[in-house]
C-alpha cells in the first residue's frame, strides 16, 4: 500500500529540479485551508443543461446509463499549478518537465502542489465524466473550499484531505486515496478512468473504462460522503505525465 506521506517528498524533490523515475514517485503536500475569494467558483459552461434532480432515479452502473449525465469539461487555467502546461482548448494538462509555465498569480492557484482544477462544479444535479492518461496522475473530486496553498496546517493533494478524493495507478493495483487514507483495488490497467458524482445524495464513483468499440465500465471504488458545497473535477499530474478530457462521442 502506497505511503500518503511519499507524494510530498516527491514533489519538493521534482520541484527542486531532480526529476524522479516513474516507479519511484508517490503523493503529498502540506497546505494550509485556503481563504474565500472575490465571488463563488464558475458554474457549469453556458449552453450545459441539467435536467431537475430526481431523487428516486437508480444510480447507473454502465457506461450508457453514465453517458446520460455526461458533463463537458474546460480546465481552468486560473488554477493550474506553474509546472503544468494547459494545450488543446483546454482538456489537455501535461507536466512534461520542471519548465515553469508562466501563468500569472492568483488566489486560486495551487501554489505547489501541481494540480489543476476544471471550471465546471457540480452543485445540485449529477455528472459523469472520463479522463484519458498517461504516466503517474491522480484523477479526482474537489469540494470549493479545500485547500490549494502550502503552509504546515494540512495538505492540498487530491484525495490527501477532507475536501478531495482521487484515483490513480500505483504500478501494480489502483489507489483510491481520501484524506491521506488509500484504498488498494487491484484491477488491470487502463488508461482511461471514469468519475460519477451524485452531489445532492454524497455519492462519488471511480471507474476503469475498458475495451474497445462499445467500451464498457468496472466500478473500482464507491464514496458516500456528505457534499454541501460545488464539487470541481480535479487532476494531480507527476513528472512526464499527461491527462486528456474526454469528449462524450469517443
Amino acid at each position: 500500500m502506497m505511503d500518503p506521506n511519499k507524494r510530498g517528498r516527491e514533489y519538493k524533490r521534482s520541484f527542486g529540479g531532480t526529476p524522479l523515475q516513474f516507479a519511484t514517485k508517490t503523493v503529498a503536500l502540506e497546505v494550509k485551508k485556503k481563504k474565500s475569494t472575490n465571488g463563488a467558483m464558475p458554474a457549469p459552461k453556458k449552453g450545459v443543461k441539467t435536467p431537475p434532480y430526481d431523487p428516486n432515479l437508480p444510480e447507473p452502473t454502465n457506461r450508457a446509463d453514465l453517458l446520460k449525465h455526461w458533463l463537458p469539461l474546460t480546465l481552468d487555467d486560473k488554477t493550474a499549478m506553474k509546472l503544468l502546461w494547459i494545450s488543446e482548448n483546454g482538456t489537455k494538462v501535461a507536466r512534461t518537465s520542471d519548465a515553469v509555465c508562466p501563468y500569472p498569480n492568483k488566489p486560486d492557484r495551487y501554489d505547489s502542489s501541481p494540480q489543476v482544477l476544471c471550471k465546471e462544479g457540480i452543485l445540485g444535479y449529477r455528472g459523469y465524466w472520463e479522463v484519458d492518461y498517461e504516466g503517474w496522475v491522480v484523477i479526482g473530486v474537489v469540494l470549493e473550499s479545500a485547500s490549494r496553498k502550502a503552509s504546515e496546517q494540512g495538505s492540498c493533494g487530491l484525495g490527501e484531505n477532507t475536501g478531495s478524493w482521487g484515483a490513480g495507478w500505483a504500478g501494480s493495483s489502483y489507489n483510491i486515496w481520501h484524506n491521506g487514507e488509500n484504498v488498494d483495488v487491484q484491477l488491470p490497467l487502463v488508461s482511461t478512468i471514469g468519475i460519477y458524482v451524485d452531489q445532492p445524495a454524497g455519492i462519488i464513483k471511480f471507474f476503469i473504462v475498458e475495451g474497445e468499440g462499445e467500451r464498457e465500465v468496472r466500478l473500482l471504488h464507491k464514496y458516500k460522503a456528505r457534499l454541501t458545497e460545488k464539487a470541481f473535477p480535479g487532476l494531480w499530474i507527476g513528472t512526464k505525465s499527461h491527462c486528456i478530457l474526454r469528449k462524450s462521442d469517443q
